[in-house]
């Protein structure tokens, strides 16, 4: 038996090996001045899929934005006004889009947002950020926000934010950039007011002339020249005692910089975290900025990461995971990684499910769960397409119909005159997929994932084209048995059996055999339904004091013991 020392030294041994071992990079063009860089790493302890999209800043063509989903912070829809990165940067007509901020349910960005100049969401708590100024310098900030009322008659009120929900004693500042959707007085008020400098900036003082004062629910400003302010509690009655319609207030929003970055120019920002790169050194202040080590820092997962070059080139990384072509990054190795990468100065982006890549609208990342994530905000880039064309109408070769989640394929151009497009144009090719159904390398070679219909993109210039595929299941690896919570002194207990394959498609029609200790199934075997769950109910001896489910198929074991309700 090893000792707890040896198995440290082992685990960290691993852990170098999986970040020391690199693949060829596949670099291809995007546009002139964006590169893609791609990394497949297939070491089976942790295979790795990295992308970086490599920005010049010093090329005046290239543009780079901030942008909201459906361009507002909240929507009157189910996903609250989120959008998908390769939805947006079709939308817009981006040639790439990266995810951005972390954010809650809605589409609100927790930490700052800055579009064109204009104040969308202020900083959050003590987490890093990216700004970008009008002249195109880049700089990492930790923003703190002061933000001021002054009344007709010099009285002051501090306010708390821009564009999100209120709570009683605050005031909260609405644009219209919030969306279309009622803002609640929370019991106190809300002013309606006429900007006349607009947009929100950023130390700038913001002149407003107050034009109606309400209670109860309003709808959001719909043109820029319009602001509303909401106030609650102590907040209110301020407000109520010092302002009346027809006067003329001051409202400024100032950014303090902790590191002496001047952000009156900042012209697109979005906010991040933690820190992971500074002046070249690794830099991370997990709890600082108010995240958890154990499972969020060493943790390996998908992310996302911005840098900047000592060349002023801007780096945009993806690191795929929690799927089996690509295990996940910590943050230490990402530091590492985008030290590899060239970048001096990197923060954190929001990660997991929302790590997303489009070029043009077509994914080239393979997002954690198959389908991207509608995410609040996005950096975009925009950039003249390349206007190279095919002498003779394209296609995409070696893709079936129909696949099999796992069991990848070498994919190619086919054109319709016969002849074999050129090695110089193959090299050009951009690959990606649309619908969640798998991963395209750089090199052509398509891996499916998710059993679902989708398409298989190939960028050529100005084309994109597109071939449909459906993916199904493969063949089951695991089993999982889920065996219902059982309420004191019921003799009963409903258990589920799903069998997975290696992407964890559910899979039907395996045939699986329960053995119980403690109890009787109503049925000892059956097949998995088209979910790729097997259900049945056991009755269970109340003299057993041991009780436990065994579900196997084939080769396959899982085990499963009830859980009392009330220890839930």
């Amino acid at each position: 038996m090893r000792s707890s020392r040896s198995i440290l030294a082992l685990t960290v041994l691993l852990a170098l090996f999986c970040v020391s071992v690199h693949a060829q990079p596949v670099v291809k063009d995007i546009a002139p001045g964006i590169t893609l860089i791609q990394e497949v790493q297939t070491n089976p302890s942790c295979p790795l899929v990295i992308n970086c999209v490599s920005i010049d800043l010093t090329d005046t063509n290239v543009q780079i934005k901030a942008a909201l989903g459906k361009d507002a912070i909240l929507a009157n829809d189910p996903v609250r006004g989120r959008e998908t990165v390769s939805s947006l940067t079709a939308r817009t007509g981006a040639v790439v889009g990266i995810n951005a901020d972390f954010f809650p349910f809605t589409g609100d960005p927790l930490g700052i947002c800055i579009i064109d100049g204009e104040l969308i969401s202020e900083p959050a708590g003590n987490r890093a950020a990216v700004a970008i100024t009008s002249d195109r310098s880049v700089f990492f900030d930790t923003p703190k926000m002061k933000a001021v009322l002054t009344t007709a008659s010099g009285a002051e009120r501090a306010v708390a934010g821009i564009n999100r929900s209120r709570s009683s004693g605050e005031i909260v500042i609405y644009t219209n950039a919030f969306g279309p959707v009622a803002i609640s007085s929370n019991g106190g008020i809300n002013l309606v007011c006429a900007l006349e400098n607009p947009p929100v900036r950023i130390n700038t003082p913001l002149k407003l002339v107050v034009r109606e004062i309400k209670r109860g629910p309003i709808n959001a400003p719909n043109s820029s020249d319009g602001v509303i302010l909401s106030a609650g509690g102590e907040a209110a009655a301020f407000l109520e005692s010092s302002v009346a319609v027809g006067d003329a207030i001051t409202l400024r929003f100032d950014i303090i910089s902790p590191n002496g970055f001047d952000w009156t120019n900042v012209s697109q920002a979005v906010g991040g975290g933690p820190w992971l790169l500074r002046n070249g050194k690794t830099w991370i202040d997990t709890i600082a900025e108010g995240f958890s080590v154990s499972g969020f820092e060493k943790a390996r997962h998908p992310r996302t990461a911005v840098g900047v070059t000592a060349d002023n080139k801007l780096l945009l990384v993806t690191v795929d995971g929690r799927q089996s072509i690509s295990a996940g990054i910590s943050l230490p190795d990402l530091a590492d990684l985008m030290k590899r990468l060239g970048a001096v100065t990197a923060i954190n982006l929001d990660g997991g499910g929302s790590t997303a890549l489009s070029i043009r609208g077509v994914v080239i990342n393979s997002p954690s769960g198959g389908i991207e994530r509608e995410v609040a905000n996005a950096l975009l880039v925009f950039a003249p397409i390349p206007d190279f064309e095919p002498t003779s109408p394209l296609s995409i070769s070696g893709l079936p119909s129909e696949v099999v989640s796992g069991y990848g394929m070498l994919l190619g151009l086919s054109s319709s005159d016969a002849s074999p497009p050129s090695e110089d144009l193959l090299n050009k090719v951009i690959w990606g997929t649309k619908g969640g159904v798998g991963f395209v390398n750089q090199k052509g070679y398509f891996t499916p994932i998710k059993s679902r219909k989708g398409a298989v993109n190939a960028i050529i210039g100005r084309r994109i084209l597109e071939a449909p595929v459906s993916v199904i299941n493969g063949a089951p690896v695991r089993l999982a048995v889920d065996v219902e919570a059982k309420d004191a002194g019921t003799a009963g207990s409903l258990v589920r059996v799903t069998a997975y394959d290696t992407n964890d498609n559910p899979v039907p029609s395996c045939l699986v055999s329960l053995t119980v200790n403690g109890g009787k199934p109503a049925k000892q075997t059956g097949l998995t339904d088209a979910r790729g769950v097997f259900e049945t109910s056991i009755a269970w001896d109340p003299a057993a004091r041991d009780r436990l489910v065994t579900a196997s198929s084939g080769s396959l074991r899982a085990e499963g013991r009830p859980k009392s309700k009330a220890n839930n």
